[in-house]
């Protein structure tokens, strides 16, 4: 029995619940376990207080959003936990390529609907507990022009692609100070939804949860919406120029992360990283696989 197994069983013994009963379930930064009608989550490593501070800042979201009830938070031996009222269903990203055309289209409209209601939460009640900066990038401009320097300098930045890199983030953090600013999930994927009776019950893990313009979130859900004609949908997050800006910076920002660990640990031939493609296309005049989306919409 491992370390975190060893806890679970002190949890849940708490709660009158068997550790045999319980089955591991997806968990990238927490260790997660579903017993019967609970779930736990467990940090991977000792101290911080994400945990703690999630489920604080959760307590204002609406009722919509199916975040889970909480039962109780703690620490044990050093790692915090948090025990939920367990939401039936899957992971979005379990049947996602099952579903029918008309489906994930539906599914789409609501995920911008629970991510417009994690957007209406009034920010001086999560201020506190929130940060303001994404689990992807430091967003510092300093860093990011460097990072493009250090890029010619492993030849996988040709100087055009570099001017072209810090032009969009250029115009990114000189209109980032003076954005509206909202409470984003910060990491809208099919892995942190919940599908149930055909519908989405649930927008989970909101750990990396952050206080920045809503476009943050806009370009992950863009990001689920491959193959699916639905640009119209995105038109009211993507009218003006500044909100283009915006978004076009976050997707250049979350590629980049990607490329990174890439860099740390190169599993192919450059030209095969999906990543590094991506990030070529949006240093594009025409932004690549976005250019529709971008060019659809109201200057």
């Amino acid at each position: 029995m491992t370390e975190h197994d060893k806890i679970a069983t002190k949890v849940f013994e708490q709660y009158g619940l068997n550790f045999a009963d319980a089955e591991r379930a997806g968990g990238w930064i927490n260790t997660v376990w579903l017993n019967g009608d609970h779930a736990l989550r467990l940090s991977a490593d000792k101290g911080g207080d994400r945990l703690r501070r999630e489920v604080a800042r959760c307590r204002h979201l609406p009722p919509s959003v199916g975040y889970p009830a909480n039962i109780a938070t703690g620490e044990t031996d050093g790692y915090e936990w948090s025990l939920s009222k367990r939401v039936q269903g899957k992971p979005l990203s379990n049947i996602w390529n099952e579903l029918p055309y008309s489906q994930k289209s539906d599914a789409v409209m609501q995920i911008l609907s629970i991510m417009n209601d994690v957007h209406s939460v009034q920010i001086d009640k999560i201020e506190a507990i929130t940060p303001k900066t994404s689990w992807y990038n430091s967003f510092d401009k300093k860093s990011s022009f460097a990072d493009a320097e250090r890029y010619i300098e492993l030849g996988i930045f040709t100087p055009a692609i570099k001017n072209a890199f810090c032009e969009i983030l250029e115009l990114f953090f000189a209109q980032l100070d003076t954005a509206d600013n909202v409470l984003c999930h910060g990491d809208i994927t099919a892995n942190n939804l919940l599908w149930n009776d055909n519908k989405i019950v649930s927008l989970l893990d909101f750990e990396h949860a952050v206080i920045a313009p809503r476009q943050l979130d806009v370009h992950s859900v863009v990001n689920l919406c491959d193959g699916l004609d639905i640009g119209n949908l995105f038109k009211p997050y993507l009218y003006t120029q500044k909100d283009k800006n915006l978004f076009i910076g976050y997707s250049i920002l979350f590629q980049q992360r990607f490329l990174e660990f890439w860099i740390a640990h190169p599993l192919c031939d450059i030209s095969k990283c999906d990543p590094y493609n991506r990030l070529l296309q949006l240093c594009d005049t025409n932004h690549g696989y976005l250019s529709e989306l971008i060019n659809e919409v109201p200057k």
